[in-house]
């Protein structure tokens, strides 16, 4: 493989924000009245607001999102860097890959909810949902990215969590590699590559070892 373009999905991924999606996903959902367990709002993750509400055959309003993103600011504190996964994106781009996003976020609340990490000092290019009329596991996003930046299919790799992102990677034509180092417990056997840590993702760059600590 010839990799130079390095394309990560972001919750999940880099940041460990499940238990606060899923906390605000079931508190809102509250709010209109429909109790679901944090198990059962599982299945929201790694998609966008519509279809994670389709999923759930939830009945809202138009408000919802509004209301879900208030409700984030209440649980979002605790986000951060998994493990490694900050030091993984220094080593990356010191070592001349380029480094893009795609994720199912709005723009809102990746302004809102992402700011603090400064993820343009890595990232050049950043796919959000508004870019894009169709989702994960849908390829566009990640066709989206490809247009924006030129960049050789087989020179690319998305790296996510969730089956929708291998399935998103595998249906545009780009190497899809799966993150276990969450420990989330999701497995996809569609995923050409695995990760158990971020420096498994370095070591795609070179046979010499990460200049980090797991």
């Amino acid at each position: 493989m010839n990799l130079k373009h390095y394309i990560f999905d972001l919750d999940g991924t880099l940041i460990d924000t499940e238990h606060a999606i899923l906390k605000t996903w079931q508190y809102t959902l509250k709010e209109y009245g429909h109790e679901y367990t944090l198990d059962e709002v599982k299945v929201v993750l790694g998609v966008t607001t519509d279809i994670g509400l389709q999923r759930l055959n939830a009945n809202v309003d138009k408000k919802y999102t509004y209301k879900w993103q208030e409700n984030y600011e209440k649980y979002s504190s605790k986000a951060d860097f998994f493990d490694g996964a900050k030091e993984m994106l220094k080593y990356l781009k010191d070592n001349g890959c380029s480094l893009g996003a795609v994720s199912s976020r709005s723009k809102n609340e990746y302004e809102k909810f992402f700011g603090t990490f400064n993820l343009e000092e890595f990232f050049t290019t950043i796919v959000l949902e508004d870019d894009t009329k169709d989702h994960k596991p849908n390829p566009e996003p990640l066709l989206k990215y490809i247009e924006l930046t030129g960049a050789d299919k087989d020179s690319c790799i998305y790296i996510g969590d969730m089956p929708t992102d291998i399935q998103c990677a595998n249906n545009a034509g780009v190497i899809s590699g799966l993150v276990t180092w969450n420990g989330s417990g999701v497995s996809c056997a569609e995923a050409k590559l695995s990760f158990s840590s971020p420096k498994e993702v370095c070591d795609l760059v070179t046979t010499r070892a990460c200049s980090f600590v797991d």
